[in-house]
């Protein structure tokens, strides 16, 4: 069977939608329609078809419309009945209503499901439930677009939230009678105002008021001096017996405040990715007994959300301290297993270094053996690696994640999170020190009970990083679960989540290690100790 054009027209003979599958005009399509309103007034038989003698139209009554297939004299009339059904049944899923209006707004959709029925005149051999789906296919860049415009959409929200918060502060103030501290133009007091307003524009309601106290009291007492001391002020002295400037010592961002008011502890500052710098205290300078030889490793991650691999990065350095000019003139011997040469890695020597000596000898040592390292206690970093692992490669992996995600039951607009993960069993350690950072700043998050083994509890919540979750250490070959139920728009909201792990005592991954110390000069032995620590840097979720 061939179908020619399968079309649309009212009782009364009005063209609505018409579709050709061969190559056949508009205006032979329009004069086709039109014999067939002559030829269906003047039928006389109990049929749903007509002939005249050019082609056959197979048509069935809709409400106050035909639908109508125009084919050749020569099909299958019970083929043609059978596609005539599948193109009712399809128009009668897509329109809402059975107006002019409704059949003109669904005109593209109707079209394209004849299309999917009809292909090049000839039948697909399609249910309607495979129409559909076909017509219901997703687009991946509409999907990204979508998620484009999400995000733009939530951004202009937190925007809106903030400005309301921002006009709050400012209205309160103004309530109070106290001058907006942001219109001040002095260099320093200017910027370190604008910087603590900043802060307190989304504290507590009673931070906020202290604040605002504070500054009225520093700003009657300013008033106060000037008048008291003009002169002081326009010649001010800063020598031996002067005068502390006024405002005494400024204020403190990290200190206690004046009448008891400190600053929230949950504020979490954020400089900028990698998270580790921000969740690190500040770390006490290790003991140095002579030699002290420390190995640091970073590693960068991308993990996927099932937990896939899909790229790696371990970057290291070996730093030497020396606080005595008697074991200045040391060489550094690596280990037996340690391969030099080895092209996966890039190894770096620092330029005073004896390269030659280091890629045949395993030693790292200075160019010149007279010279001395620096005794000063400060740390030389003599030699730096980095390797890089692709996609499904856990060389590199000390901890694999994987994530699920689902909505929650118990609160509308929440999503529960599920966190799996495990030490690599060829990681030979105890990661210290773990912590999760999801980036949605809310304090409608909680920890569920019934699934957290791993003693999970929220760190912190801060409006730059969002939440931060800590668990407890875990060693290699073990495993942990955490389940948690946080509030976010949809899904993509969620990631990236950025993984901060850090081990003080860890096995180098590049297995990387100090044989033994000599003297350059005498050739005998040195005593040494070695650290090494193991941190991320940006071990992310996607």
């Amino acid at each position: 069977m061939v179908v020619l054009a399968v079309s649309i027209t009212t009782r009364k003979g009005k063209p609505l939608l018409s579709r050709q599958f061969r190559d056949i005009t508009k205006d032979r399509v329009m004069e086709l329609l039109s014999n067939f309103q002559t030829l269906v007034a003047n039928s006389s038989k109990q049929h749903t078809f007509v002939e005249d003698e050019h082609v056959r139209y197979v048509y069935k009554p809709f409400d106050d419309y035909y639908i109508i297939l125009l084919t050749n004299l020569h099909s299958n009339i019970i083929q043609d009945m059978n596609t005539l059904n599948t193109f009712v049944q399809t128009v009668d899923s897509t329109l809402k209503g059975l107006s002019e209006e409704d059949i003109f707004h669904s005109a593209f959709d109707i079209l394209n499901s004849f299309d999917e029925i009809i292909t090049m005149g000839y039948k697909e051999n399609l249910s309607l439930t495979q129409i559909k789906t076909f017509l219901a296919m997703e687009s991946h860049e509409e999907r990204i677009q979508e998620i484009i415009e999400r995000n733009k959409e939530f951004e202009a929200a937190e925007e809106r939230k903030r400005r309301a918060k921002e006009i709050s502060r400012k209205e309160q103030a103004r309530k109070l009678g106290i001058p907006d501290t942001q219109e001040f133009t002095g260099i320093h007091g200017g910027v370190m105002n604008k910087a603590y307003d900043s802060y307190y524009s989304h504290a507590s309601s009673a931070a906020q008021q202290s604040y605002m106290h504070t500054q009225s009291n520093q700003g009657s007492q300013s008033a106060q001096n000037q008048g008291a001391a003009p002169q002081m002020m326009q010649q001010p002295t800063y020598g031996s017996g002067s005068r502390e400037p006024l405002g005494g010592k400024g204020l403190q961002l990290n200190g206690p405040r004046r009448g008891g008011v400190e600053r929230p502890a949950k504020s979490f500052e954020r400089q900028s990715l990698p998270v580790q710098a921000s969740l690190e205290p500040e770390e006490e300078k290790p003991t140095n007994n002579g030699i002290l030889i420390s190995v640091k490793e970073t590693i960068n991650a991308e993990i996927s959300r099932d937990g896939a691999i899909l790229g790696s990065e371990l970057k290291g350095v070996l730093e030497l301290r020396v606080n005595n000019p008697d074991l200045a003139h040391a060489k550094l011997c690596l280990g037996d297993d340690v391969n030099v040469k080895d092209k996966t890695y890039q190894f770096k020597t620092h330029p005073n270094v004896d390269k030659a000596g280091f890629l045949n000898n395993r030693m790292i040592g200075l160019k010149d053996p007279n010279k001395p390292f620096p005794s000063n206690d400060q740390s030389l970093g003599v030699l730096r690696w980095r390797k890089v692992k692709g996609a499904d490669e856990h060389d590199l992996i000390p901890l694999e994640v994987s994530t699920w995600l689902s909505p929650s039951d118990e609160s509308q607009g929440s999503m529960d999170v599920t966190f799996e993960y495990e030490v690599n069993s060829d990681y030979e350690g105890t990661i210290d020190e773990l912590r999760f950072l999801i980036p949605v700043f809310t304090e409608s998050v909680f920890i569920k009970d019934d699934s957290n083994e791993v003693n999970a509890k929220i760190e912190a919540i801060d409006e730059s990083q969002g939440v931060i979750i800590k668990v407890d250490p875990i060693s290699s070959g073990e495993s942990g679960v955490f389940s948690i139920t946080i509030e976010a728009a949809y899904e993509d909201a969620l990631f990236p989540i950025n993984i901060a792990l850090k081990n003080s005592n860890a096995l180098p991954l590049s297995k990387l290690n100090i044989a033994s110390v000599i003297s350059a000069v005498e050739e005998t032995e040195l005593p040494f100790d070695t650290i090494s620590t193991l941190k991320s840097e940006q071990y992310v979720v996607v």
